[in-house]
């Protein structure tokens, strides 16, 4: 099913492009955190919508779009940011639709494809203008995260309660190809070579590697804990995985499924510090993941598999985004 939508009013982003920064949504806050990584200090902290899950940072560094899921209440808006200027430009209505959580911009900067979760849809918006241009059938329900191909036409999208992956074709004028995974898939991450895309299973610890081409489950990879979300370095070499039971992160050979190593985060002074959130840089070489119980976001040296440094974050971080 797709769905065309005329423009609403125009919002123009300033011209100015934030210094490497990450932006990181506060859950229980209801806010976001601009960090620069220059120093690893917070330089904003902006107002979202209730139950900020998720965040996605446009390519060009310039625009953020925060999926306000909502807390007692079912979210209905999307609050954009500008990064650098450091200030919200706009509440977008998301639609006719609740629950908007996962997020990925598509090349465009201003077009993000989102998940409805309830409704078994994922809405295409323009952050500038706030317009729904487009929306595709998920197929199956409780479409909670979403991941897109490396040439942004394919969406995926982790289904949680039937644990399936569904694969949607962004051009429209098919029906979306569903693919048993597993169980309470959660976590999804499209490898960037294109070949495969990888799943959490959130009741078995299991992580399952979907090849493409064949639409079938390949491999999958045994972690402790409930493997939370799943990132890939841009040379697709590496996957890591968050364990926030475990209070680790998990680097995972993209070809071989090897286990590189495992990186302890949790606390000397005891306690859970719950990994979540994670991105990586672009050159491969650092990731930074959210604390959800530490109110605190970790600096991995991929390189070695340490923690470079701690920085402090709002109350219940989850989604984060990069900025360049």
């Amino acid at each position: 099913m797709v769905r065309l939508v005329l423009a609403a009013a125009l919002i123009v982003p300033s011209g100015t492009i934030a210094a490497q920064s990450l932006v990181i949504t506060n859950k229980q806050d209801a806010t976001a955190s601009i960090i620069s990584l220059a120093d690893g200090k917070t330089v904003a902290v902006l107002p979202t919508g209730d139950g900020p899950h998720e965040v996605a940072v446009s390519a060009d560094g310039k625009l953020a779009v925060v999926t306000d899921y909502g807390a007692q209440l079912a979210g209905r808006t999307l609050t954009v940011i500008d990064v650098g200027t450091r200030r919200v430009l706009a509440t977008h209505p998301f639609g006719d639709h609740q629950r908007p959580h996962g997020i990925a911009f598509l090349p465009d900067n201003r077009t993000v494809v989102v998940t409805a979760e309830r409704g078994g849809a994922i809405v295409l918006i323009d952050a500038v203008t706030g317009a729904v241009t487009a929306e595709h059938a998920v197929g199956q329900p409780l479409g909670h995260m979403v991941a897109l191909s490396p040439d942004a036409k394919t969406a995926y999208t982790a289904n949680i309660q039937p644990g399936t992956l569904s694969i949607i074709d962004l051009a429209g004028g098919s029906d979306p190809v569903v693919i048993k995974v597993g169980t309470q898939t959660e976590a999804i991450a499209a490898a960037p070579d294109g070949r495969t895309v990888w799943l959490g299973s959130n009741n078995t610890g299991l992580v399952f590697v979907v090849d493409l081409n064949s639409r079938q489950v390949i491999d999958s990879v045994q972690t402790s804990g409930f493997p939370y979300r799943i990132a890939f370095t841009p040379d697709a070499a590496l996957a890591i995985v968050t364990n926030p039971e475990s209070d680790e992160i998990w680097l995972i050979e993209a070809t071989t499924r090897a286990i590189r190593t495992r990186v302890d985060l949790s606390s000397s002074q005891g306690g859970k510090r719950r990994p979540f959130g994670i991105v990586v840089a672009p050159a491969g070489d650092r990731a930074w993941v959210t604390m959800s119980a530490s109110a605190e976001v970790a600096e991995i040296d991929l390189r070695t598999g340490t923690v470079a440094r701690w920085m402090a974050t709002g109350q219940v971080p989850d989604g984060i985004g990069y900025a360049r």
